[in-house]
């Protein structure tokens, strides 16, 4: 979904509106079996509002809810991401939405697919080495996903989510709108000097953004930065 900066608005403050409902595990592995269910009542991905979207999932029991309100959680995350990329300067977005090898283009060189996550369960006890090495977590995004039919081999940008509060307020920090505008502008500006992680002939980003305390969220960019970095208020 290309959006305008009024979809942003509306989509962005609906997102913050659910961000405490979405539960913290899928409850289901992302599958194609609930997914095609949902397809002969709408195509999620272009339902635009959480009415819309809490309209259209009405009929099914909350067990698919659940599923959808969170599906349709992260894949309009991914389209808020984007678009706080694309907004700046010499950033392309694909405008073939149905093309899963690049979401951005910068300055007309390198093509990434956008992926907001987490720092997986069985990494969760070493965040100081995932952070200072992410190498490690970004082979196993690679090697590990969903048993869905939208995956292939692509050079991705990983936006990584993460509290040291509690996990479950991960999916407030994917909304940290302000925050994401601040850090992606900086990567975008920055390009040059970031050292990419290369894998399986893919080359990869890393953005953690990080609440190091209870509302206090910084940031690193993995191979620019040494360290957290405060984002300016």
């Amino acid at each position: 979904m290309d959006l305008t900066q009024t979809q942003f608005d509306i989509i962005s403050s609906d997102l913050r509106t659910i961000a405490q409902r979405i539960p913290l595990k899928w409850g289901h592995v992302q599958n194609n079996v609930y997914d095609n269910e949902l397809k002969r009542v709408c195509n999620i991905f272009e339902v635009a509002s959480l009415a819309d979207l809490e309209r259209f999932i009405s009929g099914f029991d909350s067990d698919h809810q659940q599923y959808y309100l969170r599906r349709w959680f992260v894949l309009r995350c991914a389209d808020c991401d984007e678009f706080l990329f694309y907004r700046n300067e010499g950033v392309e977005h694909n405008p073939d939405p149905y093309d899963k090898k690049w979401d951005i283009q910068i300055n007309n060189t390198i093509r990434f697919d956008v992926k907001g996550t987490k720092i997986p369960n069985c990494f969760r006890y070493y965040y100081d080495g995932v952070q200072a090495d992410p190498r490690g977590v970004v082979e196993f995004y690679y090697d590990y996903q969903s048993s869905g039919v939208r995956f292939d081999m692509q050079n991705r940008l990983f936006i990584v989510h993460h509290s040291l509060v509690a996990p479950e307020r991960e999916s407030g920090i994917r909304c940290a709108w302000k925050s994401k505008e601040y850090v992606f502008s900086r990567f975008v500006k920055e390009i040059n000097d970031i050292h990419l992680i290369s894998y399986k002939n893919q080359t990869a980003g890393v953005i953690f953004l990080v609440e190091t305390s209870k509302g206090v969220l910084k940031y690193k960019i993995s191979g620019l930065d040494t360290e957290l970095q405060s984002i300016p208020l």
